[in-house]
């Protein structure tokens, strides 16, 4: 049996599926001052009646390390660049760097080696000034040669605990990209530690003994003692659950589709085009800074199950605030949810509190209205008179739910545009451009049972609502696959061969054609597989290739090629 848990902005949800059965389901509030409250509540409420011996892996998605950045209480983090002559990078990092001599070219060749002794001098003056055992380094072309940044590293953790390197964490060639997620993963680095004791505490407490992974934005998941050095992985790791639930489910097929999932807080959008989700092009944005983490492409709109319902200048709005349940609940506003109840789509809660405070709203907007005429929440055109009179809360759910609507399809107008207006690089997508057209929406999440109809009515499209729509996001964790990634870079001329995220350089390199770089580096992969523990014999999917010639005297004699590989990502099996 797999036990999948997902810790959402508004609920924690838990899965125990065994084979292709759902066999067990739980949702719980999410406790934001204490996680753990709700994870323990949810972890009971699953396992009840269930043997834990025979759970063969746990699976946590989680927005542990998403709430530390968005909501900035990350912790100080000294910022150690590299960058040689070229652009001032003073603003494009959430702090200011500390620059160090040194300078290795695009080539992977060191220029000016970093002096060991300025390094530490310059360490313990940062380190008395801030007063943090955080740091990060990255080095501008650390990725085609990392042996500066790792010997810089090995002096700095003379004065630092914790310390991130840019090249370890990607292998992609962007510089600020792999910066800006070294910061961050030292960044979050205490926080996601002392998570992972609490979480592993509570399973011991419930005698649950398998082992413990993680999900990462990519979709993948690893063992959770390995993302101990790499938790600015585990971010946005929802719209990855929810991407993965939905394969699970195997709602989707082979149509343009538009898929939601709708919880208590945001309506998360993401694509599909032949039955495959789309990626982020280069990375994910960590608040306002372009990260190298790789991601599904999902856009985040405000509209959620509790949603809060107020009246500005005479207006209804829905969102994008969310500040409690539903006054069906006990909540103190009226929400989405309230409305939904109202119109009977839903059924939880006291109805009769959702009504109330329904009309309430009612009867201020029949306060703010001015003289002369308006319509009603229907579009009828009436007196003032008549609105006042005829103004009912299930006029004003009604209302709510259009507003609502009209969000969702504006986030989902913008992402299809959006799509659509991406650069094309590729001869063939210009001759026969793949234009996104939605066929079909299908809805997950807890709202999707209650909101997905109307979703479908409104855009013209008809909508699926899967089996265990609402805890799709746990199925998702439960069923992922291990994934990680590798970026090999050879130079044929110098013999060259770098594999950054581990830290290998091979100067007697014989590789000379891009496809015996491919299977130089699903072996590698296949070599750290082995090493996590994780199964080698998985699918390894090739992320992209790159092969440019080295052009001296006219003659183009030696090759720069770049492949990145990583086990493919996606789902264990469907469920029934």
């Amino acid at each position: 049996m797999l036990l999948g848990l997902d810790v959402g902005g508004t609920f924690t949800d838990a899965v125990i599926i065994d084979g292709h059965r759902v066999v067990s389901t739980a949702k719980r509030r999410t406790t934001k001052d204490n996680l753990m409250q709700g994870i323990g509540e949810a972890l009971d409420a699953v396992l009840d009646s269930c043997d834990t011996s025979n759970i063969e892996q746990v699976t946590l998605s989680t927005t542990v390390v998403t709430n530390t950045i968005v909501e900035k209480k990350e912790q100080v983090v000294d910022l150690y660049v590299v960058t040689g002559p070229g652009r001032n990078v003073d603003d494009i990092f959430p702090v200011s760097p500390i620059y160090l001599q040194g300078y290795t070219d695009h080539r992977g060749i060191v220029v000016e080696r970093t002096s060991t002794d300025g390094v530490r001098g310059i360490a313990r003056m940062v380190q008395e000034r801030s007063g943090t055992d955080l740091a990060a380094v990255s080095a501008k072309f650390g990725v085609r040669n990392p042996q500066e940044e790792l010997s810089i590293t090995e002096t700095l953790q003379e004065t630092y605990n914790t310390i991130s390197n840019g090249s370890l964490l990607s292998g992609s060639l962007n510089f600020p990209r792999r910066t800006i997620s070294a910061y961050f993963n030292s960044a979050v680095t205490p926080v996601f530690t002392v998570f992972k004791k609490n979480v592993e505490d509570a399973l011991s407490a419930r005698n649950i003994k398998a082992p413990l992974h993680i999900l990462k934005a990519d979709g993948g998941s690893l063992p959770m003692e390995h993302m101990v050095s790499r938790p600015v992985e585990t971010a946005f790791t929802g719209p990855a659950a929810t991407v993965l639930g939905l394969s699970a489910l195997g709602a989707i097929g082979n149509m343009h589709t538009v898929a939601l999932d709708i919880g208590g807080t945001t309506t998360d959008i993401s694509l599909w085009k032949q039955g495959k989700p789309l990626m982020t092009k280069n990375g994910v944005s960590i608040r306002e800074y372009p990260s190298a983490v790789r991601s599904f492409a999902v856009t985040s709109v405000g509209i959620g199950g509790e949603s809060v319902v107020r009246i500005v200048d005479g207006e209804i709005t829905v969102g994008p605030e969310r500040v409690g349940p539903s006054a069906a609940l006990g909540g103190n506003e009226p929400t989405l949810g309230d409305a939904l109840i109202v119109l009977g789509h839903a059924s939880y809660g006291d109805a009769e509190l959702a009504t109330q405070s329904l009309q309430q709203l009612a009867h201020v907007l029949q306060a703010n209205w001015k003289h002369g005429e308006c319509e009603d929440a229907l579009g009828n055109h009436n007196s003032e008179k008549q609105c006042i009179h005829n103004m009912s809360a299930l006029d004003v759910a009604q209302l709510i739910v259009k507003k609502a609507l009209e969000t969702i399809q504006h986030g989902i107008d913008e992402v299809v545009q959006a799509e659509n207006k991406r650069p094309v690089y590729v001869v063939a997508d210009i001759v026969n451009p793949d234009v996104f057209v939605p066929a079909q929406i299908v809805v997950v999440g807890g709202t999707a049972p209650s909101l997905g109809p109307s979703i479908g009515e409104y855009l013209n499209l008809p909508v699926t609502i899967p089996e265990n729509a609402a805890v799709a996001n746990a199925i998702g964790a439960a069923l992922a696959l291990s994934t990680i990634e590798l970026t090999v870079h050879v130079d044929t001329k110098r013999r060259l061969l770098v594999i950054p995220e581990l830290g290998v350089k091979q100067q007697t390199c014989t590789l000379k054609r891009a496809e015996q770089v491919v299977e130089r580096a699903k072996e590698a992969l296949g070599e750290e597989a082995l090493r996590l523990g994780l199964d080698k014999m998985q699918e390894v999917e090739v992320i992209s290739i790159e092969d440019f010639p080295v052009v001296e005297g006219w003659q183009s004699m030696e090759r720069l090629i770049t492949v990145k590989v990583q086990l493919e990502a996606g789902v264990k099996h469907y469920v029934e």
